[in-house]
């Protein structure tokens, strides 16, 4: 496989999408410092699944987009991809990649908000399927085939141990490896698992014993329980269908009442409609007298109008008897004003005429006397043409002598201004001087103040380090006192879980007999068992338990009484039958058993520890009882002592005086570990309870030392804190000083050149003085030439003067008589427009005048009108006046009768209430009863609900859905009640009836049988068939976990033997090949690879030694930077040789070597070309000489790398050749490259560099 194409967007530098094509043979990348060569083999190895953000220059991971420059914005996303060619299809299967394509495309992206994706040929994957595409091919992110730019040295200089993966990845073994490791990740979690099982198992075997007993009292509770069930709801139905017939006969009284109260109703409700007839009726004669008052008020409102309307019409007469007196003194006026207007209309028309005549004259006049001036005017123009040229010269003179004198003062001025100026420079120079000296002591004692700072931060930052690590330590003792509090937790919570189930079975006296349970429950006469009064060892519980048998489950009273007491609650409840220990009954002439000295076995009773109460019981039942290993032992004894004693083995067996043998298998009762075992469940209790305790002590010492740790971690941390403020506050301080330093420093630099400035100021004021020397007497010649030249002009001037003021005189004289004339004119047209305008305001005000004649007359006219109109509304609003009086006094008679009719009305309402409010009262009596049959339905219905709710809750059944059924019920004298279930035919033959009565009885006896039995697990059936499955899986688990346990560990030895076999190998030809390499490389010397532990091949790290020509043997990292170079492209060519990459990408390799170094690397490079391809940064123009490809990276816009391609072919190979040749490829034999350089070429043969972008 090859490269054939790398693709980047927005990586580092290279904002825009970026390609470039690779071919066989040498591509060489080229560039100025700082353009992005370096980018492309970081594009490459970051392609290939690199993690480390300092492997590829940078702080963290995102640094690898394009973070923007001052004209482009950052991107937000960086993406390479990484076309491989001529993949083996065999290759990809190995890798675990099931594809078909002989090309492959690699992408990665990134994102600024940490997403990252992988995809090969487009299609999403893991970093782990890249990895493993490229595993044991040398062309990993980490193999030789990428070396970066100053890490070819990394092979020497790094670990022996880290240096042992590069001939790893040679030997093909990383995949191996990488096997290997996930085969021991497996191999330990099976071993984790199985462990896991192991407690899962031995759990579950403790529970199936436990819920085996369980599981039997809940099959009983169940059988009770279901024929509970099957009375109480016969029962509840019986109850259902009683509280429904009493519900119908409520809810026919509750009808009939309802009736009764409808009835009332609809008489209330037509007497309530009556009412409101009548309330009806007086609000309508409310109505009519607010109407009728309404009316009175409107008509007294109308008269006061008619009032005001007449008293308006006698002021409107009174003013318009002033506004036609006013009408006919302005038509007086007027008519005298058109008489006056039309005499000066006359007057204006006469003089008009007059001044249009002599207007005629004055115009003709002044047309002669401008031809006149004109004449003038001309010859003054010429005259004036000639002075001015002579001014003009004039002007020049003295125009250019001031130019001339003010140079001279400029010069005097300036000299004066530059000895002012060379005065203050002086004296500036001596004060910067003095100023530089005071900034050079202050800046001596600002650097001595800086380092003394910089020391202290130095200790201050070592003690912060020193709290930062001891804050570490205690935070992993802290984690470690946690665990080990979780563990003694979890083991306090594991046998305080043993200890309450272990309480709740002792407690509830399981493994007695019904009876004995029953005894001790029910009766307070029972002062508890034997079991609890005595304490055997472990090792004797067996024996004991099975010597004393049931009388282990002795209950014991005080006196007979109690026991006769508690036999008779037995036999009436029917709850089974008890052993009874009396401890008041004692035979005085009871004398304990004396063994004999010689006696086998060991003594029952001294095994035994018991309470004194019952010293006599034990002596009684054990005095003659013997303990020995075995029943073989047992045999023994009783022959030895012609049976004189009970004997009971250590298994439970058992031989008594009469050679009678007990024994078998017990059930698990052999185990004092078992629940089952009364004294081993009694000193298991006792037992854990000390754990427990001891657990909660241990608990309570590591929460002290966890506390004590976690006080010293916050006094530490608050510390640490202030430490870090004092620390921060004294960078910031330093990094302050340092400020002022330099700023102190460039304030001394300006000095300098302040002081260098006026230097030369000074300088150049001395040099201006002598040039404005020179130049003074230069300008005091030309001065006297000026002088002579300006008084020439001036005579000329003069004469000229005299003539243009004669002509001026003429001039004037002429102007003076055409003004005159352009005057009268003036004013003649002026008269003319004068009258013209006086003409027509005059006819304008005779119109105006003869108007308003015309107006006045016509509003006299209407005044006329107005003053009939006002008179006729005067009357007609006094006879209106008079009407509305009288239609008021109608209107209050009307109210007065409607006053009457309201009084009667008031009167019948007032009666029709009184019956309203009888038969409301006897409404409401009827609403009593109703809601008193009501309430009692309700109850009826709630009690129905409560029974239907009760037996949904406690059976899941619907009461409505219970069919109804014959019982009957026969008492036996032992036994349980027999229920019978008939049909309601046979219960009629039969002539019976089903005794409720009795069926409730049943109910509460089975009710309180459920009670007694306690506490039930209902779960606990499928609690243990669900155990027993779970511990046939538990146990196939366990098979399968070893089996997965011996595959994996047969794996691995493979891998071992497989990887041993191939680095072995692979390292002797490697070593082989750098003796040789190092020879031809250095031109002599020595070179050799060295396993450090030669017996651990799969794990030794490889030493280097290496001797260079004329040096001794010495250490790897005293090498020059050039030998540690060449050393290490001895062992990079060395691999190559045994395991070639298909490409190789080398970033400015060739920079640390010299020329003669340069051609050795050449000449050994060109023998790879056939078997790898080879991407090489460099800026040696020899290594750029053998390339085939070339790619140059520019940077033409600042902060964006550009790519430039550049194309080697001979200058006379045709254009076509060009297109179709296929990239360079060296044959096998290459003359000498330094040779070739050095020797003459023709210019045929001179390569031509054609550069396209």
């Amino acid at each position: 496989m090859y490269l054939k194409n790398l693709t980047v967007l927005g990586f580092k530098s290279f904002a825009d999408k970026t390609s470039l094509n690779f071919q066989p043979g040498i591509t060489a990348i080229v560039g100025p410092n700082g353009c992005g060569k370096s980018n492309v083999a970081d594009a490459i190895r970051w392609v290939l699944g690199e993690q480390s953000a300092r492997a590829l220059r940078g702080g963290e991971m995102a640094d690898v987009i394009f973070n923007g420059t001052d004209g482009r914005k950052p991107l937000g996303m960086a993406e390479v991809s990484l076309t491989i060619g001529d993949v083996d299809a065999e290759h990809l299967k190995a890798a675990g990649i099931e594809m078909t394509f002989n090309e492959v495309t690699i992408t990665r992206r990134i994102f600024r908000d940490g997403g990252s994706e992988y995809f090969i040929n487009k299609v999403p994957c893991r970093l782990r399927d890249i990895q493993q595409f490229f595993m044991g091919t040398g062309m990993g992110k980490t193999s030789y085939s990428i070396m970066a730019q100053g890490h070819i040295t990394q092979i020497i200089q790094s670990k022996p141990e880290d240096r042992r993966m590069v001939f790893e990845e040679a030997a093909g073994i990383t995949k191996f490896k990488a096997q290997k490791k996930e085969s021991l990740r497996k191999l330990e979690h099976t071993d984790q698992n199985l462990l896991r099982v192991e407690d899962l198992i031995r759990e579950v075997k403790r529970q199936i014993g436990s819920l085996q007993r369980q599981a039997g009292k809940a099959r009983r509770y169940k059988q009770v329980a279901m024929e509970l069930q099957h009375l109480d709801t016969q029962l509840a139905r019986h109850q259902f269908d009683t509280l429904q017939g009493e519900i119908s006969a409520r809810t026919q009284e509750g009808e009939r009442l309802r009736a009764e109260m409808e009835d009332l109703s609809q008489t209330v409700l037509r007497t309530e409609d009556e009412l409101l007839q009548l309330r009806q009726r007086l609000s309508d004669l409310d109505a009519q007298i607010s109407g009728a008052q309404q009316q009175g008020l409107e008509l007294k409102a109308q008269s006061e109008r008619h009032e005001h309307r007449i008293q308006f019409n006698e002021e409107r007469l009174r003013e318009l008897e002033a506004q036609n007196t006013k009408a006919f003194r302005d038509i007086t006026e007027s008519e005298e004003r058109i008489g006056f207007a039309r005499t000066e209309l006359v007057n204006v028309t006469q003089r008009l005429a007059d001044s249009q005549q002599k207007l005629e004259a004055l115009r003709t006049e002044l047309s002669a006397k401008q031809q006149a001036v004109q004449t003038v005017e001309r010859e003054l123009i010429a005259r004036q043409e000639e002075l001015r040229r002579a001014q003009t010269e004039a002007f020049n003179s003295s125009q250019q002598l001031s130019r001339v004198r003010n140079e001279i003062n400029a010069l005097d001025l300036q000299k004066q201004g530059n000895v002012v100026r060379l005065e203050k420079l002086s004296s500036e120079k001596i004060q910067l001087e003095e100023e530089r000296t005071r900034l050079d002591s202050r800046l001596t004692e600002f650097a001595a103040n800086v380092e003394t700072e910089k020391l202290n931060v130095v200790a201050q930052r070592g003690t912060v380090e020193e709290r930062q690590k001891r804050l570490r330590e205690i935070q992993v003792e802290i984690n470690q006192v946690s665990q080990e509090l979780d563990t003694v937790l979890r083991a306090q919570a594991g046998a305080k879980s043993r200890l309450n189930v272990l309480e709740q079975l002792q407690g509830s006296h399981e493994g007695f007999s019904a009876g004995a349970q029953a005894a001790l429950k029910q009766s307070k006469l029972a002062l508890g068992t034997l079991a609890d009064r005595i304490r055997v060892p472990d090792q004797y519980i067996v024996a004991v338990e099975n010597a004393l048998g049931h009388h282990l489950q002795l209950v014991l009273t005080e006196q007979p009484e109690a026991a006769q007491q508690i036999f008779a609650d037995l036999t009436a409840n029917k709850k089974g039958r008890a052993n009874i220990g009396c401890l008041g009954l004692k035979n005085p002439t009871f004398a304990p058993a004396e063994a004999a000295a010689d006696a086998p076995g060991e003594s029952a009773l001294k095994v035994i520890e018991a309470d004194e109460s019952v010293d006599y019981l034990i002596n009684g039942l054990l005095g003659n009882t013997r303990i020995v290993a075995d029943l073989a032992a047992a045999t023994a004894a009783w022959q030895q002592t012609n049976g004189a004693y009970n004997f009971a083995t250590l298994n439970g067996d058992l031989l008594n005086r009469q050679g009678v043998y007990t024994g078998g298998s017990l059930n698990g009762a052999a185990n004092v570990k078992a629940p089952s075992s009364i004294l081993g469940r009694k000193n298991q209790i006792t037992g854990l309870k000390a754990e427990v305790e001891q657990a909660q002590a241990q608990a309570d010492e590591i929460s002290r030392k966890k506390g004590t740790l976690q006080s010293e971690q916050t006094a530490l941390q608050a510390s640490l804190h202030q430490a870090q403020s004092d620390l921060r506050a004294q960078e910031v301080a330093i990094a302050s000083r340092e400020g002022e330093f330099r700023a102190l420093k460039s304030s001394l630099q300006n000095l300098h050149n302040r002081i260098d400035t006026v230097v030369y100021e000074i300088q150049s004021l001395a040099a201006q003085e002598q040039e404005g020397n020179a130049k003074r007497d230069v300008l005091a010649t030309r001065i006297a030439d000026l002088e002579a030249s300006e008084k020439t002009v001036t005579a000329r001037v003069g004469e000229l003067g005299g003539v243009i003021d004669s002509l001026r005189q003429q001039r004037d004289a002429a102007l003076t008589a055409l003004n005159d004339t352009k005057v009268a004119t003036a004013t003649e047209e002026q008269l003319v427009r004068s009258f013209a305008g006086q003409k027509a305001p005059l006819e304008n005000r005779i119109r105006e005048l003869e108007q308003l004649i015309q107006t006045r007359r016509n509003e006299i006219g209407a005044f006329a009108q107005r003053k009939t109109q006002a008179e006729g509304e005067i009357a007609d609003s006094r006879h209106q006046i008079e009407r509305l009086q009288h239609e008021r006094e109608q209107v209050s008679l009307r109210v007065t009768e409607l006053g009457v009719q309201k009084t009667a009305q008031e009167g019948e309402i007032q009666l029709r209430e009184e019956g309203l409010r009888e038969q409301r009262k006897q409404l409401g009596e009827l609403q009593s009863r109703r809601s008193a049959v009501d309430i009692e339905l309700t109850q009826k219905t709630m009690q129905v609900q409560n029974l239907r709710q009760r037996i949904q809750e406690k059976y899941s059944l619907n009461l409505d859905d219970i069919r109804s059924e014959c019982i009957t019920i026969t008492f036996a004298d032992e036994g349980a009640p027999k229920v019978e279930t008939i049909s309601p035919e046979e219960m009629a033959n039969r002539g019976m009836a089903t005794n409720w009565d009795q069926v409730a009885e049943q109910v509460a006896t089975l009710q309180k049988k459920l009670d007694d039995m306690g506490p039930v697990n209902h779960a606990s059936i499928e609690e243990y068939e669900e155990a027993e499955s779970r511990h046939a899986f538990l146990t196939k688990q366990h098979e399968d976990l070893l089996q997965a346990k011996a595959q994996l560990l047969e794996v691995i030895n493979k891998i071992n033997t497989q990887t041993q076999a191939m680095f072995a190998e692979t390292f002797a030809k490697i070593r082989e090949n750098f003796r040789a390499m190092f020879v031809e490389i250095f031109g002599g010397g020595k070179a050799d690879l060295v396993l450090v532990d030669e017996n651990d091949l799969l794990e030794s790290g490889v030493e280097i030694v290496a001797k260079p020509p004329g040096k001794q043997l010495q250490s790897i990292s005293l090498l020059s930077g050039g030998e540690q170079t060449m050393t290490a492209v001895a062992l990079l060519f060395s691999i190559y040789q045994v395991k070639p990459s298909p490409f190789c990408v080398l970033d400015e390799l060739d920079a640390p070597l010299d020329e003669s170094n340069i051609n050795r690397f050449i000449r050994i490079l060109q023998r790879f070309l056939e078997h790898s391809q080879f991407v090489i940064i460099t800026h040696n123009k020899r290594t750029i000489g053998i390339a085939d490809v070339l790619y140059g990276v520019t940077m033409q816009e600042h902060g964006v790398s550009k790519l430039v391609s550049v194309k080697f072919h001979k200058q006379d190979e045709p254009a076509a050749e060009r297109a179709s040749a296929k990239p360079l490829v060296p044959p096998a034999a290459v003359p000498d490259v330094e040779i070739q350089e050095n020797a003459p070429h023709k210019r045929e043969e001179t390569l031509e560099i054609v550069m396209a972008k």
